[in-house]
């Protein structure tokens, strides 16, 4: 979370130096003429959604050695494109989530969450050479109507209850601008993408091995969720969806270049050396996810989700679902001139729904305040705290489906009571969780290395995922490994 969006007054403090860190590639020998080119009005779509992708996944990361690092493949697989005399630039996203994307006229980015999760300098690529491929075969085309369409309707949705509870709720915006390529699309990228990578002379199977790690960090993601992951189903609401089926068709693309296994340039010592330090999981700036327990450390606050509820950070807000269907968000807003948290409530965050029940409170020292709704089927709680500033709020809005309302009200409260303010010694001791590699030494093993991980369970099977380890695969003394530590 943001802490613009919390507290205005620190917004130009936090806000992101995209000018300074996007890097600008020049690239190509061969005359324009004789080559492929972007359009102007494709430069103009990426150029017009550049900020709000930044924003959205919580600024650019700053890192000395990620980003020349990643700037520099990315020169490498654009040089091996179709299109060698393009300008293409490339932004590493301050982001935990593990994603990479492209947009028209050759906007490229890449989280720092899938930095972390690649192995080598050659399954970095692979995925930078598969969304140059989205941007040279042309795939955003029609993507910016299809943006605007999921805008509108957000908004009319909002109109129908007369505020923007429903857009809060259900998650309304333009996300679908990153989610439409088709099946084929995909697997054009995948097949153009690894060409790029055979050209600019690194190992083919790098390909299939980082999908590989994407399925496994999928799997245990949902996993943990509590979900069910199946690696053949496509997924139409994630930007790069079917991986089982995509491992195998990279694989047998790999092998039919005739090029022998591990025969060509991974450049794995550049990587770990790139990473060693990078910022794992959530930003501190952002607060920390830690068990059921949110920790701003910044901010200086801090809650704690009911049983059973899974927590997602991001740049805007922390959320949590429930297998029930029942969810939570937690976010800021600013004041507006509301005298208490009840106005804020009446007039502000909800001023046209038709709240009940509305109660002042008093939460640990904070002022706060309560209401309930009914919003498109759903039980709604809102709650407001003072943020002490004078002029934010910290919200809760907690919905759940009427036949779980009773079952969870107590649970809920416990949630509601539970926000409180740290001390700056409670403060001071909620670290950041950050990427340390080190050589294995004799006796070392996938469980001892494990131990040392910064994960109070699953240690071992995340060590596994984030090393690309699979089934019972040991390690070998100076073979270099990742670690999470606090």
């Amino acid at each position: 979370m943001i802490a613009a969006v919390f507290s205005p007054p620190r917004a130009k403090r936090y806000a992101p130096m995209v000018a300074g860190l996007v890097a600008l590639l020049l690239l190509g020998l061969m005359p324009l003429a004789a080559q492929a080119q972007l359009s102007q009005r494709e430069k103009q779509q990426g150029a017009n959604a550049h900020e709000q992708i930044v924003a959205q996944y919580g600024g650019v990361y700053d890192h000395p050695e990620v980003g020349p690092y990643v700037a520099r493949i990315t020169a490498q697989m654009a040089a091996a494109s179709n299109m060698p005399n393009e300008e293409f630039r490339v932004t590493v996203l301050n982001s935990p989530v593990v994603n990479a994307f492209a947009l028209p006229g050759g906007y490229v980015y890449v989280t720092r969450g899938l930095v972390s999760l690649a192995n080598s300098e050659a399954e970095l690529a692979s995925v930078i050479g598969h969304e140059i491929a989205h941007v040279t075969e042309r795939h955003g085309r029609g993507r910016q109507n299809q943006a605007i369409g999921a805008t509108i309707l957000g908004a009319v949705l909002g109109l129908a209850v007369g505020s923007d509870l429903v857009n809060q709720i259900f998650n309304i915006g333009a996300s679908g601008y990153l989610a439409d390529y088709s099946r084929d699309q995909e697997n054009e990228a995948d097949k153009v993408g690894l060409d790029m990578l055979v050209r600019a002379g690194y190992d083919p199977y790098s390909a299939p091995s980082f999908l590989q790690s994407l399925g496994d960090q999928s799997a245990l993601h949902a996993r943990l969720q509590g979900a069910r992951y199946d690696p053949n189903r496509v997924d139409w609401l994630a930007s790069h969806p079917a991986t089982g089926q995509r491992v195998r068709d990279t694989r047998a693309q790999a092998q039919g270049t005739g090029i022998p296994p591990a025969s060509r340039r991974t450049g794995e010592e550049a990587h770990f050396a790139a990473i060693d330090g990078m910022l794992y999981g959530d930003d501190p700036k952002e607060g920390y996810v830690r068990g059921r327990r949110f920790i701003h450390p910044e901010l200086r606050f801090a809650f704690e989700v009911p049983e059973g509820f899974q927590m997602t950070n991001s740049s805007k807000a922390v959320s949590a679902r429930h297998s029930s269907g029942a969810q939570v968000k937690f976010d800021g807003g600013a004041r507006r001139g509301a005298a208490t948290m009840a106005d804020y409530l009446t007039r502000v965050w909800a001023r046209d729904a038709q709240l009940k029940g509305v109660e002042s409170l008093t939460i640990n020292g904070i002022p706060a305040a309560t209401g309930v709704t009914r919003v498109k089927g759903k039980d709604v709680r809102l709650v407001a705290y003072d943020a002490g500033d004078g002029e934010g709020v910290y919200r809760f809005l907690i919905a759940t489906p009427p036949r779980e309302t009773a079952r969870m009200e107590s649970a809920i409260r416990e949630m509601v009571l539970s926000f409180s303010r740290l001390s700056a010694s409670e403060a001071a001791s909620a670290k950041p969780f950050l990427v340390e590699t080190r050589k294995v030494r004799r006796g070392d093993t996938v469980g001892s290395l494990a131990s040392l991980m910064a994960f109070d369970t699953a240690a071992e099977e995340r060590f596994r995922v984030l090393n690309g380890l699979s089934g019972n695969e040991g390690i070998l003394p100076g073979q270099t490994v990742k670690l999470v530590v606090e």
